[in-house]
């Protein structure tokens, strides 16, 4: 048997730790014994745990040398054969204690997300990325538009990157049955039900777009006056700020009989299944899982034209693709869809379901992993 550490910045709800929990409930543990050094900061602390992974507490998302000896000292107790590291800090620190350690990292970018770093951090970010990339024995992009970034920056060796998309579980998402009556009880939002429901499933950070998302609502609740938007998800301390900004706008824009933020939600996925349209404003993404499992649940979807929601919705028979950072644009992408007749929504749902289930199963993406492992360790071993 062969061990693995994961080294991973948080355990909050979102597509990080969704992506680390699929892969690992699906590890075969005769095979591989699991380790997660993470921050016990969310729901995802118990899911890990329900899975007979052994964890570790700590604070990966800020510099510390105490965090940085922390793990060292970890990772020279459990002695694993492989470290996969996700994210900048745990990135960071993995890997350089890898390199210490003399044990194999494999990291997985998750999206670069420089966007919102003003110049002198971008530069130091990117130089970080680039040393960092010398001591990786594999990266893996969980899209072909983050490889195709990655390329022009001349972040890695071709000989050591691979795309392996992120998956979702079509299956379940595809049967998943759940009563919009007894979710809008349990959300609190019962005098919605008979009204067309616009959703997104996102963290309350600059990066994902969110003023811009209703700026675009603004623009289209006057002519379509029975449209709400439900925005499932929270936000961190670090962007506080941002969030009063979002507050205030919705004050500001008389919205507030019309937007509901719903926070962080364990059943997430029985909201999206009860929307009649979902959105991804992002402005910047790796492979964003809501969009996928939007797909998967047969979820109409208007998505900004960046790397991520292009590599899943391609063209016009997926979805709607606007551009980002764009409140014009978003609203006409979603009153276009909105405006489809059943016929022509129907198409685009098959056709979208149809594509995750091709391109981006849980299942193939844990096989890729898995076969990746194995091939890292068997190069070590020779």
């Amino acid at each position: 048997m062969k061990k693995i550490c994961h080294v991973s910045g948080t355990t909050i709800t979102g597509g990080g730790p969704e992506h680390i929990y699929q892969l690992l409930k699906r590890l075969n543990r005769k095979e591989w014994e699991i380790v997660i050094c993470t921050s016990k900061d969310g729901s995802y602390w118990k899911k890990f745990n329900s899975i007979k992974a052994k964890t570790y507490n700590l604070t990966l998302r800020k510099i510390s040398l105490n965090t940085f000896f922390n793990l060292f000292l970890i990772l020279r107790k459990e002695k694993p054969d492989l470290i996969h590291t996700h994210g900048k800090g745990p990135g960071l620190y993995g890997r350089i204690v890898g390199k210490i350690l003399c044990i194999p990292v494999v990291h997985t970018f998750h999206g670069f997300h420089y966007e919102d770093l003003h110049f002198l951090a971008r530069k130091l970010h990117l130089a970080a990325d680039i040393f960092l990339a010398l001591i990786t024995d594999q990266h893996i992009f969980v899209s072909t538009g983050e490889k195709d970034r990655a390329r022009v920056i001349k972040l890695f060796d071709e000989n050591n990157s691979i795309v392996i998309h992120n998956g979702v579980d079509h299956e379940y998402l595809g049967s998943l049955s759940v009563s919009r009556n007894i979710v809008f009880k349990s959300i609190r939002c019962e005098d919605w039900k008979n009204k067309k429901i616009l959703g997104t499933i996102s963290r309350l950070s600059p990066e994902k777009g969110i003023l811009n998302l209703l700026s675009a609502f603004s623009k289209i609740i006057p002519i379509m006056d029975d449209l709400r938007l439900i925005i499932v998800g929270g936000c961190s301390p670090e962007y506080r700020d941002y969030y009063v900004r979002v507050k205030g706008f919705i004050e500001q824009k008389n919205l507030t009989e019309y937007v509901r933020i719903l926070g962080y939600q364990q059943d997430a996925v029985k909201i999206l299944k009860c929307m009649d349209f979902y959105v991804s404003s992002s402005l910047s993404e790796g492979l964003p899982i809501s969009v996928l499992e939007a797909c998967a649940s047969g979820i109409p979807t208007v998505a900004t034209e960046i790397t991520g929601n292009k590599d899943i919705l391609s063209n016009s028979i997926f979805g709607v693709l606007v551009k980002p950072n764009c409140s014009e644009s978003l609203a006409g992408g979603i009153i276009k869809m909105i405006k489809l007749t059943k016929n022509e929504r129907d198409t685009l749902i098959q056709n979208a379901r149809e594509r995750i289930k091709v391109h981006f199963s849980i299942d193939e993406m844990a096989l890729k992993t898995t076969l990746l492992y194995r091939k890292i360790l068997s190069k070590e071993v020779a």
